[in-house]
Formats: C-alpha cells, sequence, structure tokens
C-alpha cells in the first residue's frame, strides 16, 4: 500500500476526488480514506500543518498498516528566482531547517538531513516532465515557520542555498520513515515565490490551485509506480 500524506483540508481533498472505491478510517483522531488509483491500493491522510503533526500522523500510519512507500504531497513556497507559481518541486534531500545545535556542535549542527529515495524522485521527475510540467529537483527545507519576512527568508538562503522550496511538514516525515526504512519522496506544487511581491498573497489566491496541481501530479505518479 501506498501512502499519501497532506496537511491540509484542500491538499487531502485534492487527492482524495481522484480516488476509487474510497473507505474513510479515522485511527487516533487522525482521518484516513482508503482507496485505489489504476488498482494501486493507496491510504491519504491529513497530517495537520508542522512538523509536530507530521510526526504523529507518518507514525500512526506506518504502525497501523503495511506501507511500502509514502509520497508527501501539497503546497510548498518557492525559493528561486525562477520558478514560477504552479511549478512541481521534488526532493532529492530535505532538511529540518530549523534544527539548530551549532552553540554545541559548531555548523554541523545546522539542519538534520535525510535522503529522498532515489528511484522514487527519478521517475516521479520523469513523469513530470512528460506531463510538460516545469520541475524543479533539489533540496526541500521544512520547518515550523511560514517564510514570509526578508529576515527569515535571509537566514534561510544563507544557511541552505542549494534549497528549492520551504514548507513545514516533509522534514518530519523524511525523519519517520527514514526510522521505519520506509522509502519516501516529496511531491509538491508552488504556491507562491518568496522573491516576488506580494508572495504572502500569492499563498492566500493559489493554494488550492496548487493543491489540485500536486494532487494530479501524485495521481500521474502512482499510474506509472
Amino acid at each position: 500500500m501506498i501512502g499519501i500524506i497532506a496537511a491540509m483540508d484542500s491538499e487531502v481533498e485534492a487527492i482524495e476526488t481522484l480516488l476509487e472505491h474510497k473507505e474513510l478510517k479515522h485511527l487516533s483522531g487522525i482521518k484516513m480514506i482508503q482507496g485505489t488509483i489504476k488498482n494501486k491500493r493507496v491510504m491519504v491522510l491529513k497530517s495537520g500543518v508542522g512538523k509536530g503533526n507530521a510526526v504523529m500522523a507518518t507514525t500512526i500510519l506506518l504502525e497501523n498498516f503495511r506501507i511500502e512507500k509514502v509520497i508527501n504531497i501539497g503546497t510548498a513556497g518557492g525559493l528561486k528566482k525562477e520558478q514560477s507559481i504552479l511549478d512541481a518541486v521534488v526532493s532529492t534531500r530535505v532538511v529540518q531547517h530549523d534544527f539548530d545545535t551549532s552553540p554545541i556542535d559548531g555548523e554541523e549542527g545546522i539542519g538534520l538531513y535525510f535522503d529522498a529515495d532515489k528511484e522514487l524522485c527519478e521517475l516521479c521527475e520523469k513523469t513530470l516532465k512528460e506531463m510538460d510540467v516545469c520541475v524543479h529537483c533539489g533540496l526541500v527545507a521544512s520547518g515550523d515557520q511560514f517564510i514570509a519576512g526578508e529576515n527569515q527568508l535571509t537566514v534561510l538562503e544563507k544557511r541552505f542555498p542549494d534549497a528549492v522550496c520551504a514548507e513545514m511538514e516533509a522534514g518530519a516525515i523524511a525523519q519517520v520513515c527514514s526510522h521505519y526504512h520506509v522509502p519516501f519522496v516529496v511531491l509538491r506544487s508552488l504556491s507562491d515565490i518568496a522573491h516576488k511581491e506580494n508572495s504572502h498573497m500569492d499563498f492566500t489566491t493559489y493554494v488550492k490551485h496548487a493543491a489540485n496541481r500536486s494532487a494530479e501530479f501524485c495521481k500521474k505518479f502512482i499510474e506509472q509506480l
């Protein structure tokens, strides 16, 4: 079974509409929808926003179901000037950018890294390119912050210049999947771009469109698995 994790209602609803043979479940307060995509069994769940919620939801999923791989879908904020709203992002690595033990460990204490599954990443990128989607593969920066201020952005880009997007759950999902030795990939659609004016307004405007795009990307990707 494939686990699909999203943070917000709009992201879950977008992928739920694409499922067949749907069955609603609740486990430990977590809403889950079991169904199929092209005869492949999937379990979709809403984690809630932030790393704490994501750790809890992912752990419950992996402890209670035989999950072979995990796809984290939804929206993200782009960090590169060349990006456009609704572009796709695929993780090669994920970093918890707000993890910082540098007073003790020096620069090595900045950020907690996890590698996404190489085969899933490559297939995901290939699938998106066949859809003529502009896709950015690279480091996903994850933290319990909505990056909106210039100071936040400056610090993030200085510490993690290779990061292609920022969001709030993937780092925790990656950590739990790594612990359980379950391959994962992050597949997001950009709802806003940090370097463009009024990016926080773009998020409000485009978040639902980006959620729908991410769900469509995910469905097509699963059909290729």
